[in-house]
């Protein structure tokens, strides 16, 4: 059963069992969460048909002269990618040219694999519209799009720089300075008319979200502006849209709305434990890093933000929180390969090239998971204390 196909069953079963009437059902669907994600993705889908995210994502692998350099283009290039256009449509596109790159260049594509997965991870955490938990926390928290990416680019480029480093640790024996014989060279085609005016649609949203416009109407208004000048049918577009995703949204919220109904009296609980009593302010970023990186393992990020923001919102002076549970959420998905969307399509598009295997995965990602929500949580801190957050 997949993700989609169970929460659709677990919000008809709230219904169903009397947890919720079919009005409080409606009302628990956030619309302005789908609204966020449909206009990204409509967004998006003629970005990718202008060739133009091909090209970009070509143009930083042939950049490398070595197999270092390689593995760090990958990295900065993934992850700064997957801040500005989704993290699982980075690793969708650039899979297949990472593979072809390691190939052509004869070496083992596994390190560089891992690297584009976690690197396209922890680049999203530095925008609220880098991945689908920060989306959610952006319609909640109160954070604007410029506000949040302020205090989260420099964790995010920071634990892209501990990413690099762990994978070139792990990978020392087959990665060197050695320059190429070879050099990727495959020309990408781009629909130049259509990549203008997507570049022209995408820098005015950009714009909109520094000027603390509201995200989904922001990216609603920008779908119909490229349906308008684009000159193509949007039907294409619309058949790009990950329908099954919106629909696990959907149900999910349903689900939560059920359990914030029924009673998560233990949330409210727990959070005074949390964040409250003598704790300093390290230790409390420091355990609910923790238990937020446990609870997205157990639930899965997405989730179990759903699951906290309602404990969240109630909270004063919660903004510092906010942070913390969009770091530790994002980077708690690099622990396994299934910890997050992003990983499984890195694994499931290489399968037939380079297998990566579940055990190979959990090196790197223990290490890295470990190392960044460590770091994360030290500067946040750091935030804290000099009144920064």
């Amino acid at each position: 059963m997949d993700r989609p196909a169970a929460s659709l069953i677990g919000a008809v079963l709230m219904v169903v069992t009397g947890v919720l009437t079919r009005h409080q059902a409606a009302a628990s669907i956030d619309l302005s969460v789908l609204s966020l994600l449909l206009g990204m993705m409509l967004l998006i889908s003629y970005f990718v048909r202008s060739g133009l995210i091909l090209w970009m994502a070509g143009r930083l692998v042939s950049l490398s002269s070595n197999p270092i350099q390689l593995l760090w283009v990958t990295v900065w290039g993934a992850g700064i990618l997957s801040a500005l256009f989704v993290n699982d449509t980075i690793c969708l596109l650039m899979t297949p040219l990472v593979i072809a790159a390691a190939r052509f260049r004869r070496l083992n594509p596994e390190p560089y694999l891992l690297a584009l997965a976690t690197s396209s991870n922890i680049g999203s955490v530095m925008t609220l519209t880098g991945n689908p938990q920060n989306m959610l926390i952006g319609q909640s928290s109160g954070w604007s799009w410029p506000g949040f990416a302020l205090f989260m680019m420099p964790i995010g480029l920071v634990c892209l720089t501990i990413n690099g480093g762990v994978i070139q640790l792990f990978y020392r024996n087959e990665i060197s300075h050695q320059p190429f014989i070879q050099h990727l060279d495959e020309p990408v085609e781009v629909d130049r008319h259509l990549a203008v005016k997507v570049v022209v649609v995408v820098a005015l949203l950009l714009i909109a979200f520094l000027c603390g416009a509201p995200l989904d109407i922001s990216a609603l208004t920008a779908a119909v502006v490229i349906f308008v000048w684009a000159g193509e049918p949007p039907e294409k577009a619309f058949s790009d849209v990950d329908w099954s995703l919106l629909i696990f949204f959907a149900g999910l919220f349903v689900v939560m709305g059920g359990v914030t109904r029924a009673g998560n009296q233990w949330i409210h609980h727990m959070m005074p434990f949390v964040i409250g009593g003598n704790r300093g302010r390290l230790q409390q970023i420091a355990v609910f890093s923790a238990i937020s990186t446990i609870g997205s393992n157990l639930f899965s990020n997405v989730p179990f933000v759903m699951l906290m923001k309602t404990s969240l919102i109630k909270l004063h002076h919660a903004s510092l929180f906010w942070l913390a549970l969009a770091a530790s959420s994002t980077f708690a998905g690099n622990l396994t390969m299934i910890g997050s969307v992003a990983n499984m399509i890195v694994a499931q598009r290489a399968k037939d090239d380079c297998p990566l295997s579940f055990w190979v995965f959990l090196r790197v990602g223990l290490a890295t998971t470990l190392l960044t929500i460590t770091a994360s949580v030290l500067m946040l801190w750091v935030g804290a204390k000099y009144g920064w957050v």
